[in-house]
C-alpha cells in the first residue's frame, strides 16, 4: 500500500491497523503468519457465535411468547424483555465470551505490530 509521498506504509502499521479495524488475527494473516492468525481468530469468532446465538435465541423466545399471546404485542413490553439483563450461567457465558474478544482484540493487535516490526526490520531500506 502506497500513501500519496509514495513510501510504502510500513508492515507493522498495516498488521496492527488489520487487526484493529477488521477483526483479531486479520494482521497476522497479512504477515502471511497463518497459524498464528487463527489463534487469535478462532477463538474470537468462537466467543462472537456465542453471543450471536444467545441473542438469536432470546429473539426467538420472545416471538414465541408474542405467539403464544403470553405478551402483548406492545414496543415498550418488548424493548423490556430484549433489554432485560442475563443471569446465572448465561451472564457468566456471555461475560467470558466479551473477555475473549476484548482479549483477543488487544492482543492481536499488539503482537502483529510486534511481528510487523520485526518484518520491517528484515527489509532493507530503500534509498531514493
Amino acid at each position: 500500500m502506497n500513501d500519496r509521498t509514495g513510501t510504502a506504509m510500513k508492515k507493522s502499521i498495516k498488521a496492527a491497523l488489520y487487526s484493529g479495524l477488521l477483526f483479531p488475527g486479520t494482521g497476522h494473516f497479512s504477515l502471511k503468519r497463518y497459524l498464528r492468525g487463527l489463534i487469535f481468530f478462532v477463538p474470537a469468532t468462537t466467543a462472537l457465535l456465542i453471543i450471536a446465538n444467545n441473542s438469536i435465541q432470546k429473539a426467538l423466545a420472545i416471538v414465541d411468547k408474542i405467539e403464544q399471546g403470553a405478551i402483548p404485542l406492545d414496543v415498550q413490553t418488548i424493548s423490556n424483555l430484549v433489554s432485560a439483563a442475563p443471569t446465572g450461567a448465561e451472564l457468566y457465558m456471555l461475560s467470558a465470551a466479551q473477555w475473549i474478544i476484548a482479549g483477543c482484540w488487544i492482543i492481536s493487535i499488539v503482537d502483529s505490530y510486534r511481528l510487523g516490526k520485526i518484518a520491517d526490520q528484515s527489509i532493507p531500506a530503500e534509498h531514493p
